[in-house]
This record gives structure tokens, C-alpha cells and sequence, in this order.
């Protein structure tokens, strides 16, 4: 199974093609705003150079956010795009689920920043099942201010922690102070690898779980500034 993988999620560009749990090739590289610039062009360059045909896929994962609003509106438009061309499975993955699957640890709480300290957050226990790891979610993916996180793991305080992502020392700090146990992951893990998209999407499509492309919309957890601007102007009416 030919699985190509879309990251635009974040500031980070994220393009892997992963063939029965072969990684052939991978890209992640910090564009911040140049998404809708580079996507096509690196999936063609990656195409070539691995010798690969967009007829050849036989499945994309996308990630779904929290995130950029702009960044997943094109990459969940260029999977869905793929899917009814080659009439392929789509599966859409949440950006924190990405950046947990990647780390180690038994507990895991992937962040992203949602500014003015606050962070969009999940939160997951790491455990091996037949050979295979696979996460169990927790925590559904929230947006909290930093300073809300002990209450809300507060029963996880005897729980050695790995914390990975963004903001990940402003909330070690908070949670250290209220006694917990936290580490933080390693640095070329705080942000999400395509490869660990790449093969979440096989897991999920070989499961048979992939999503109606019709159906499948990022996950924002906020409005955009524009509409938030829009009612602080004219009301919510």
C-alpha cells in the first residue's frame, strides 16, 4: 500500500510517501506561509525522485489540525482532490494525535500554540499491544490557558508526563510548580513528521476507518481573526 502524506498543518510543510510501512521519502521543511506556494511543487519534485506516479497511491493521510487555517484549508483540499481523481482512501489525522504518535513516553500531551498563553492540547496514553503501539485518547483535542492544565490533569499528577510540541517550556514550568512529573521530548520531535502521518494513515485506511472526503473539514477549535474582528465590530447577528 502506496500511502502519500500531507502536513500543511503548521509552519512546518510536511510531504512523506510510505510504501507498505517503507518509508521511500520525506520532507519537512519550516515555510511558514509559503504553503499554497510549495505543496505542488515539492509533491511533483518528490514524485520524480522517487520514480512514483500520483496513479500509483493507494491512500492519503492529511493532517487535520488544530492549526492554520489557511495551511488546512490546502492541505485537506489538495487530499480530497487525490481522493476523487484516483478514487483512493482519504484519511484526515489530528495534528496533535501526529506530534504524540512520535514521541516517547507513556503519557503524552502534544501542544500547539493558540496564543496569549494559550495552547491547543490533547492527551494520550502511549501502550504496546500485540507488538504495536497505539494510542488512546484521553483528552479530545481543547483549546486551555496554560495556567488550566493542572486542574485539568490533575488526576494524572503521579503520572510521568512527556510533554511535546510547542510552548513546552512555559507549561513545564506551570505544571512543575503544582508538583507534577513531566519531561519534556526530545527537540527533533517537537514538531510533527510526515513519516509518523504517513503511517497513522496506513494503520487507519488498512483498518478500514478512512473518511468520506465530503464529510472530512479541518479542526480549528478557534474562529478565524478575521470573523472574531467581524463580531467584536458588528455583533454576532
Amino acid at each position: 500500500m502506496l500511502i502519500l502524506a500531507i502536513d500543511s498543518s503548521t509552519d512546518m510543510l510536511g510531504l512523506a510517501l510510505m510504501d507498505s510501512g517503507q518509508l521511500k521519502g520525506e520532507y519537512n521543511l519550516s515555510l511558514k506561509r509559503q504553503h499554497s506556494e510549495k505543496l505542488l511543487p515539492l509533491m511533483e519534485q518528490i514524485f520524480e525522485l522517487l520514480e512514483i506516479k500520483a496513479e500509483d497511491l493507494d491512500g492519503v493521510a492529511v493532517a487535520v489540525g488544530p492549526g492554520s487555517f489557511t495551511g488546512l484549508r490546502i492541505g485537506i483540499t489538495t487530499a480530497k482532490m487525490l481522493g476523487r481523481i484516483f478514487s483512493i482512501p482519504v484519511k484526515g489525522i489530528s495534528t496533535l494525535e501526529i506530534l504524540a504518535a512520535g514521541a516517547e513516553g507513556d503519557y503524552i500531551l502534544p501542544l500547539l500554540d493558540a496564543r496569549r498563553k494559550r495552547v491547543y492540547y490533547s492527551f494520550y496514553q502511549k501502550n504496546e499491544k500485540q507488538n504495536e503501539f497505539f494510542l488512546k485518547e484521553i483528552n479530545k483535542s481543547a483549546s486551555a490557558g496554560i495556567d488550566e492544565l493542572p486542574a485539568i490533569l490533575s488526576q494524572y499528577k503521579n503520572k510521568e508526563i512527556t510533554i511535546i510540541g510547542e510552548k513546552t517550556a512555559a507549561v513545564q514550568e506551570v505544571l512543575d510548580q503544582k508538583g507534577f512529573l513531566v519531561k519534556q521530548g526530545a527537540a527533533e520531535r517537537n514538531f510533527t513528521r510526515a513519516a509518523v502521518l504517513a503511517r497513522l494513515g496506513q494503520d487507519y485506511i488498512n483498518s478500514g476507518r478512512e473518511d468520506d472526503i465530503y464529510q472530512l473539514k479541518p479542526t480549528y477549535l478557534k474562529k478565524p481573526q478575521a470573523e472574531i474582528n467581524w463580531q467584536q465590530k458588528y455583533g454576532s447577528n
